[in-house]
């Protein structure tokens, strides 16, 4: 085993026993400080009263300020300026605490020792020694780990190895460079290079241009460069005289830009990398650099340099920008303008703007470009996340049959992350969350962005199945998108206000979209039927509202359940109904125990809780109900052990449950909300009319409990229903017309 590979295991090891993520962190923010020494200046009185949030959530002041109030520049005592004490004391350094800079160097228990008289330099002095202590103590750290693994340092410990050598590495820079793969971690990447890289004077990354610095040096007076490299020698003599070896940075445009660092008296380029990079500062007067706000949208001033680091005709066209600017040419033509409006002159800095890094919404967009996979999509399904709900299980079912019947399928998760249930989509399906990237987003901004990937995959389907943004989307792009590709939107039952009012998706969203839309698909001929006849829609517009069934996925037992419930009810001790659901107004709870009471001699066993609406009373059940947390797949239902399943809800669709239920053979008694009689009717099951008093649904139980010939024939019709409509071959049919009438 060679040395290289015999090192890179020994920084494997190293880095998992002593977790290096810690030992590359940034120098710690409080000073070597502690709790009780920040605590002589820390006002908690005024801080509960200021941030009445800390009271609220319990927290201890002090702890709340340590952790979160200083990053989030909170006053920790009355009188006190965080952003001017930063400004004026502090540099602008935003990574150190300001009440730990002011307990060390300011406050007045250092004056009562005796350093009252201190001056302003002094007090500086003193802050840039201990700022140069933290950076030989991050030195030291990484030159006794290099000689952990066995590596000569002798030629680094004359180099000062300071912070501003991580903040320079590119470690995409460098595993492109070196040919590793993306399993290499960033930690692991900095410290191969420091072992293997810079010994041999190997550039941490794109922020050294070798001309340029080769020839600021020669400007400059430096020693010449001999055998050592360019950037060895800018570590020796550049850095320590503050010289940019980027063509992208200069001290004084970093100056002119930031004009409270004036003051500054170290080194402008290393607070440009360990500071201004992460503050996004503007760095240059020419380009007017704007980042984006999405979480997790990477940095946009490290990807500027990233991408113009080392190109060269980039530099010269930057270089034309500045020259023009300052060009007779230019003052002539301000001039002219000035003739006709007196506020144009060259005296203000006028914004200059190199698209598209002028613009924040593309910093996001190209974040979540990022985040697509590799490879083309025939259809795109825009979920807004994935719970346990009904539309989330047609999502799965949809995505899994596209990909089935016309190839690669990719869904976008827009609004939330949740992702509850991934075998509902299955290994094949690929999947991107984009709701981190757009949280951050206004809707402009949120709406243009998934235009902007979708215009970029150019899908020959898209299919929106309950996603909010997506439906915006369409609305303000549905012209546009309709160009390239065929648009689909899936509608389910509409929800209740409190006041009895319909709202929801198909009240709000149909309209706005629909005249973009190839398809409406909804689950349930009721619906399809209540849209068309709302919105008055003509003969020739109604042909796209299109119902589809949705199939029974899981596996009937091989004998239907009714049979089995009833050769095996003598065993029962009394009879048993199953009732699952969401303890909300809609699945109507209340209905239920209303009926249990009704029936005390019937054992009601109930699965479910409440999602939507807050929590039901409890605590005084009937003894004939039993709860019991949602289940997550059926064979977790004691379905053969029970005489029945009881379904109540005011409004509905056309509920997956009673599709699968009824696929296996299950006796049930149902409301007739939404499309439910379109599976529920007199001979397939025991329908009762919404708005019914409980007493109907109590008859109607007892005569299917009275009835096991009965209940056994509607059984088996209800099973031979959804076997002949709700079949995986009839969605997958009903999804290829859909397609091929698109095409």
């Amino acid at each position: 085993m060679g040395q290289l590979e015999l090192g890179i295991r020994m920084m494997k090891r190293i880095l998992r026993k002593r977790r290096l993520n810690r030992k590359l962190a940034k120098s710690p923010a409080f000073l070597g400080l502690g709790r009780d020494h920040l605590a002589e200046h820390f006002d908690a009185a005024f801080y509960t009263r200021e941030y009445p949030d800390t009271a609220a959530a319990g927290v201890d002041p002090l702890t709340h300020y340590l952790e979160y109030g200083w990053r989030e520049s909170r006053t920790p005592f009355a009188g006190f300026d965080v952003n001017e004490y930063v400004s004026a004391q502090m540099n602008g350094d935003r990574e150190t605490c300001p009440l730990a800079h002011y307990t060390r160097f300011n406050s007045s228990s250092q004056a009562l020792s005796g350093d009252a008289a201190r001056t302003q330099e002094e007090k500086t002095n003193e802050y840039l020694r201990w700022f140069r202590a933290q950076d030989e103590k991050w030195t030291n750290e990484m030159l006794t780990l290099l000689d952990a693994l066995g590596m000569e340092t002798g030629a680094l410990r004359d180099l000062p190895l300071g912070r501003h050598l991580r903040a320079m590495f590119s470690p995409d820079d460098y595993r492109r460079q070196q040919g590793l793969g993306p399993e290499v971690t960033d930690n692991e990447s900095f410290l191969r290079y420091l072992a293997f890289g810079l010994p041999a004077g190997l550039a941490p990354g794109p922020f050294f241009h070798e001309a340029t610095y080769r020839r600021r040096a020669v400007e400059q007076g430096l020693p010449s460069i001999g055998d050592e490299g360019a950037f060895l020698h800018w570590m020796r003599h550049g850095q320590p005289n503050d010289i940019s070896p980027s063509p992208l940075f200069s001290c004084d445009g970093y100056l002119h830009a930031n004009k409270d660092l004036e003051a500054y008296p170290w080194s402008k380029t290393s607070h440009f990398l360990l500071h201004g990079i992460d503050e996004k500062r503007q760095f240059r007067c020419d380009v007017t650099i704007h980042h984006g706000i999405g979480t997790g949208t990477p940095n946009t001033t490290r990807r500027f340099i990233s991408a113009f680091g080392g190109d060269d005709a980039a530099h010269e066209e930057l270089a034309a920008m500045r020259r023009f600017l300052g060009s007779a040419r230019m003052r002539d033509l301000v001039n002219k303008a000035n003739v006709s409006d007196p506020d144009v002159t060259t005296q203000v800095d006028l914004p200059a703007y190199l698209p598209p890094w002028h613009d924040p919404s593309y910093a996001d967009y190209r974040h979540a470009l990022g985040l697509l996979p590799e490879g083309r999509f025939r259809s795109v399904v825009l979920i807004p996340f994935c719970k346990v709900g009904g539309a989330d299980y047609v999502a799965g079912i949809l995505s899994r049959t596209l990909s089935d019947i016309d190839g690669p399928v990719l869904v976008l998760q827009t609004d939330e992350a949740d992702w509850a249930r991934p075998e509902w989509f299955g290994d094949d399906v690929a999947r991107v969350d984009l709701s981190g990237a757009m949280a951050a987003l206004d809707e402009d901004g949120r709406t243009q962005t998934l235009y902007e990937l979708l215009r970029r995959v150019r899908p020959a389907n898209v299919f929106n199945v309950n996603s909010l943004l997506a439906f915006k989307t369409i609305q303000r792009f549905g012209r546009q998108l309709s160009a390239f590709t065929s648009l689909h939107a899936y509608y389910f039952c509409a929800d209740r206000t409190p006041s009895g009012d319909e709202a929801g998706h198909p009240v709000s969203n149909f309209s706005p979209v629909f005249e973009h839309l190839t398809t409406a698909i909804t689950d349930s001929a009721d619906l399809a039927e209540t849209l068309g006849r709302r919105f008055m829609l003509p003969p020739d517009l109604a042909h796209r509202l299109r119902p589809v069934y949705t199939p029974a996925r899981t596996d009937p037992p091989t004998a239907p359940l009714v049979r089995l419930q009833v050769d095996a009810a003598g065993t029962r001790k009394r009879p048993v109904l199953i009732w699952a659901g969401r303890f909300d107004r809609q699945k109507r709870f209340d209905l239920l125990l209303d009926v249990a009471r009704a029936l005390p001699d019937v054992d009601f066993l109930c699965w479910g809780k409440a999602v939507l609406d807050p929590e039901p009373d409890l605590n005084a059940l009937p003894d004939n109900v039993k709860l019991h947390d949602p289940f997550t797949a059926y064979h977790e239902l004691p379905l053969e052990a029970v005489d029945g399943f009881f379904y109540t809800s005011d409004w509905d669709g056309l509920p997956t449950i009673l599709i699968e239920l009824g696929s296996m053979g299950m006796p049930i008694v149902a409301s007739t909300a939404g499309g439910v009689p379109e599976l529920i009717d007199e001979t397939t099951g025991w329908p009762v009319a919404v708005g019914n008093p409980s007493d109907d649904y109590v008859n109607a139980i007892e005569q299917m409990l009275d009835a096991p010939q009965t209940r056994i024939t509607r059984a088996l019709a209800l099973r031979e229903r959804v076997h002949s409509r709700h079949s995986e071959s009839s969605y997958a049919d009903a999804l290829s017309a859909i397609l091929k009438e698109a095409t």
